[in-house]
Parts: C-alpha cells; structure tokens; sequence
C-alpha cells in the first residue's frame, strides 16, 4: 500500500520546512489536559513525530518550540539521555519541567545516579526555566542520606525565568519545624509569583524563597500550622488554594491577611473534609473570590462561617459552592443566612443542591437584603431522582426568579444546568422564564441531550 509519509516525492514534502514546523508545533499536547507535559510518550507530539521518517525527524529536532516542556520519572536508566538531548533541542528556549519517580529505597545507588547527573544537568540550564515541578521527593535527598542533598545546594543558582515552582517532598509532615533543612537553591528567581507545595510540604522547607513577591500559593493536604505559616511568610499573596486535612484543636490563633482577594478551598476526597475549617483561623478584608469545594449544606448557618463573614467584612463579589453530592440534608439544614452577610456578591455559582436548598435560595428572593447586588446566578447538576423532581425544581426557581426580576435589583443572567437528560418538562413551567427571557434576562436551562431555553 502507499505511504505518502515515506514516499520522499510526495506533496506533503513540498511543503516549506518553516510551515512543517509551524504544523508540529500545533500537534503539542494543549495546555487543557493532563497531557501537555507528557511529552516523553511515543504517541505523542513531539516524540511521535521522530518517528515517522528522516525528513520529520530533522525537521522535528530543529524546530525548538517543539522541546520547550519535559516530564521526566529518575527511575529510569535512560533520563538523562533523554534529558540532554531535549535540552540540546530547545536550545535557548524557556522551558517547563516536570520531574518524578525518585528512588525510593535507600542504598539504591543506580537509581540514584540516575536522578544526580539529570537534576545536575537541568540546574545547568537553570536560566531557561519558566516552570519547575519536582514531585514527591524522598526524605532522603533531604539530609545528604543520598544524592543530590538539596539543603545543600546553595542559592548560587540563579533562576531568572522561573515563574511557577512546585515541590513535593513525600512525608514532610514527619518533620518538626526545628528539624527541617531550609533549602536554599530558589532564592534568586526574580520571576517566581506561584508556587505549590504537595504532599503536604511544609513551608519551612523552602523559608528562604522570595516569598515577598509570590502572589499565589497552593497547598494541597497540609495542616493548620503549614496554612498559616505560609500565610505569614507570603504578605503579598492575592490568591491562594489551600486544602486541609489535619487540624490541631487547641489552635486558638486567627490570622488577618490583609491582601488576599481570591481564596478556593478544595475538598480532600475523604468522608470528612478539614479544608472549609480553616475559615474559622482566618480573616480576610479584602477577599473579592471565595471557591468552596465539598462543600456542606450546613456551612451556609453555620456559626463559625457567619463569624468569619462578619469579622473579615469583605467586598465579596463572586461565590462559587460545590455541595457535597453525597450529603442527606433536610429543611433544617438548608440554612442560608451566610448570603445574608454577601451585601457586595454579584456572582454566584452553586452546584449539585438539591429540591430542598432550591427551596429554601429562591424563597428569599423576596428579602432586600438577600445578596442585593447579585447579577448572575447558576445553578449546575442539581440533584434529582425523577422529571417530577425537576419540575418541582424549576416551581420553585421560577417564583424567587420572578420576586428579583420585579424587584429594583434584577439579575442578568440565570443558568440552570442538569447533567443529565431530565425528559419533557411542561411548557407551563417553560413559558414564565421564556417570558422574563424576552424581556431582557439572559436564560439557560438546558441538560446534556437538550436545551429548553
């Protein structure tokens, strides 16, 4: 059969290399998926295309916007190779990296070898970095019980494209305070204004980053203490993603950051998530974006999130509340005097309620104080067991929506989203929104398979 591709007179190799070039780089995987710095993968972009013939292969090796992204495991006899010969083909390109698979076992000589000549090698390009992920790193490149100990790397590098870090550093937690090396290698990285720490990563370790200019830190399964210190450390942060699954019950503290505008709260995927608790150890003035993951119906009247709303005061603008799907919740948990406390709040986005929150939300519609400056509302895959559900559903939307649309504060905008198909719903119920929807009110009701409005 006839392969264009490896026929050397075929039209696809008339084409300008310069337009070859430009076609590869449009195959990277894109910045959405989970792919974009898997790189290494033979089926995909740019590896796969080494591989297809000569002419790919050299077009493919000269075009260094191709190599500008790495993910790399040290637990391979062959990453340093692979290393070199990527940086060598991104020339003085900025580049992203990601390196993981660490040796684990100690006295794993090889594998270790393996992991000093590659971090060796990328700390010589160390100028070229824009990213930098190094996930879940044993304890022992920590204390010099293997190679490269990374305390000892001093801040003679300089970083001066760096503008995302990630560390991970596997059992942290296990460490004190008092105990913990600082390590000193980011300390020149003009640039740097993100940076996560995984694996619950206590700040501690890395005190010595220029913490004075990041305006964004995520923490991911970390304690109270670890929150809060990098809280202190970073006075300038403006956003932050903190998620918590350890809490010491005799903190009495309560930390203002006075800077902070946008804050999102993750869930934990566990039964019991800590994370939203640690709104009780906080006040925050100036808090403009408030994200709440996992999060419980009770949270809405619950007494420690109404004292953090009265004591930080902020000029809320946006809300967002996933709700914990799984969570049985009666009228009496549907409490929702927390939206009471938004006065500011233009935008409010809530997921997965059900009838009796749908409820409980539209019946103060009516109530001047009830979010008074709200504009746009969404409501995504609300709960529901039949079509009965839905219409009762939308009964009880649609009178709240028509108390604010004939109020002075009228919203603009109101999306009820399904994900799933819900059937026939009476038009009926449809004709009081296609009603409001003439008359100016941006409407979308709509489930995977139909859109009503």
């Amino acid at each position: 059969m006839f392969d264009p591709v490896q026929d050397p007179i075929a039209p696809i190799h008339r084409l300008p290399c310069e337009i070859t070039s430009e076609i590869f780089v449009h195959c990277l995987p894109t910045s959405h998926s989970d792919r974009e710095l898997n790189t290494a993968n033979p089926r995909e972009a740019p590896t796969l295309l080494l591989h297809i013939c000569r002419i790919w292969r050299e077009i493919a090796t000269s075009t260094p916007a191709l190599w500008g992204k790495m993910e790399l495991s040290l637990h391979n006899a062959h990453c340093h190779d692979t290393a070199q010969a990527w940086l060598r083909r991104a020339k003085g390109r900025s580049i992203s990296v990601k390196l993981h698979g660490w040796a684990f076992d100690y006295g794993d000589c090889e594998a270790d070898g393996w992991a000093i000549s590659t971090f060796q090698t990328l700390l010589e390009r160390a100028h070229s970095l824009k990213f930098l992920e190094l996930s879940a790193i044993p304890l022992k490149y920590m204390y010099g019980l293997a190679e490269p100990a990374l305390h000892e790397l001093d801040g003679s590098y300089t970083f001066p494209s760096l503008q995302q870090l990630t560390i991970g550093i596997k059992d942290g937690f296990t460490w004190s305070s008092f105990s913990m090396p600082d390590i000193r290698l980011f300390t020149h990285a003009p640039l740097l204004r993100e940076v996560t720490f995984s694996d619950s990563t206590p700040p501690f370790f890395l005190s010595s980053l220029p913490w004075h200019q990041v305006t964004k830190y995520t923490g991911t399964r970390a304690n109270l203490d670890d929150l809060l210190a990098a809280l202190n450390l970073g006075s300038n942060l403006v956003e932050c993603v903190l998620s918590m699954d350890r809490i010491d019950p005799d903190n009495t503290e309560i930390l203002t950051h006075s800077n902070l505008k946008s804050l999102t709260i993750p869930g934990n995927g566990s039964s019991r998530s800590w994370s939203v608790d640690v709104l009780q150890f906080l006040t925050l003035p100036s808090l403009e974006a408030l994200r709440i993951f996992d999060c419980p119906y009770n949270l809405f009247g619950h007494p420690d999130f109404l004292a953090f709303l009265a004591r930080s005061s902020p000029p809320l603008r946006q809300f967002t509340a996933r709700l914990n799907a799984d969570t049985e919740v009666d009228v009496e948990q549907s409490d929702v005097d927390a939206f009471l406390s938004m006065p500011n709040v233009v935008e409010v986005e809530i997921w997965n309620a059900n009838e009796i929150f749908l409820f409980v939300f539209s019946s103060h519609f009516d109530i001047v104080a009830f979010l008074p400056q709200l504009r746009h509302l969404s409501f995504f895959h609300p709960r529901h067991s039949s079509e009965d559900v839905v219409s009762k559903q939308l009964e009880e939307v649609q009178v709240g929506l028509i108390a604010r649309w004939n109020s002075t504060a009228r919203l603009k905008s109101f999306a009820l989203v399904w994900d799933r198909d819900v059937g026939d719903i009476s038009e009926d119920i449809l004709v009081p929104f296609r009603t409001m929807a003439s008359e100016g009110l941006d409407i979308s009701i709509k489930s995977p398979t139909r859109s009503y409005i």
